[in-house]
């Protein structure tokens, strides 16, 4: 089998740096926001969780931005962050640094957490499971890391959007919902972030993995934890759409684009 991870590690390591360039011109009070306490995750993430100050988090995919570790450390969590490229890892580390947050940072593929030792945290955040290329070794890893009684939170992009587009007044169909094979990008195209400022690619490949949720249920299942609670939600983010000429997700909007799950060691 073809080893994805270690092609979209290349990827990714690339596009680190003018993903942060991105993220500031969206945000330019990025480090003010942080510094001061900011919060940047779904409304509904951290209530799933309930008071997670002085509980040990593992973030499995912070990207060079990690807002999203940022965040949990600014609720009180004490927070570990990897990412499978050292880009990320680098830029990240400059910025706790330059915003005096205290989180550590460590290179790690997410399936693997291979530098993670066994049972070391109370919580662990994963998060875009799209770019493991095994989900239930990835489960089981996760699973590894936790302390008795300890929690997962999955949170991706719901299946659903994957597979649906809209037009100025109707939904499209336009790839089955059961078809799990990877879709692959001979060059890398970045995130929608690149996108809103002016677009970006790179001659390297990557490779998207697709799931359902009965594959992400049953992995999490497979590996031994106890599903407390899943949530579905509507964010109005990253919504596909068939032309550029569409002025609202009207359709879209109706349906869920985030998928969540909380589970139990």
């Amino acid at each position: 089998m073809e080893n994805t991870n270690k092609i979209n590690r290349e990827s990714w390591n690339a596009y680190q740096e003018d993903y942060m360039k991105f993220h500031l011109m969206w945000k330019p009070d990025y480090f003010e926001f942080f510094s001061n306490g900011g919060v940047m995750l779904y409304e509904y993430l951290a209530p799933m969780l309930g008071d997670i100050k002085g509980l040990k988090l593992l973030d499995t995919c912070c990207a060079c931005d990690a807002k999203q570790a940022f965040s949990w450390h600014n609720l009180g969590a004490i927070v570990t962050a990897c990412d499978i490229t050292p880009k990320a890892i680098e830029i990240a580390r400059e910025n706790a640094a330059k915003m005096n947050l205290d989180v550590m940072f460590v290179e790690a593929d997410m399936q693997k957490l291979e530098p993670i030792e066994d049972n070391q945290y109370d919580i662990v955040f994963a998060t875009y499971p799209c770019w493991v290329q095994d989900l239930n070794e990835a489960c089981s890893n996760w699973r590894r890391v936790l302390k008795p009684g300890g929690k997962l939170l999955i949170n991706m992009t719901h299946p659903i959007m994957d597979c649906i587009k809209e037009d100025e007044n109707k939904l499209i169909v336009y790839q089955d919902y059961n078809n799990l094979m990877p879709e692959r990008d001979e060059n890398f195209k970045g995130t929608p972030m690149a996108d809103r400022f002016g677009g970006w690619s790179v001659k390297l490949p990557s490779i998207c993995n697709t799931y359902r949720i009965s594959d992400l249920i049953n992995a999490v299942c497979t590996a031994g934890f106890m599903i407390k609670k899943v949530h579905e939600a509507n964010s109005n983010v990253g919504l596909k759409k068939l032309t550029d000429e569409v002025q609202s997700d009207i359709y879209l909007m109706r349906l869920p684009n985030e998928f969540t799950v909380l589970a139990v060691k």
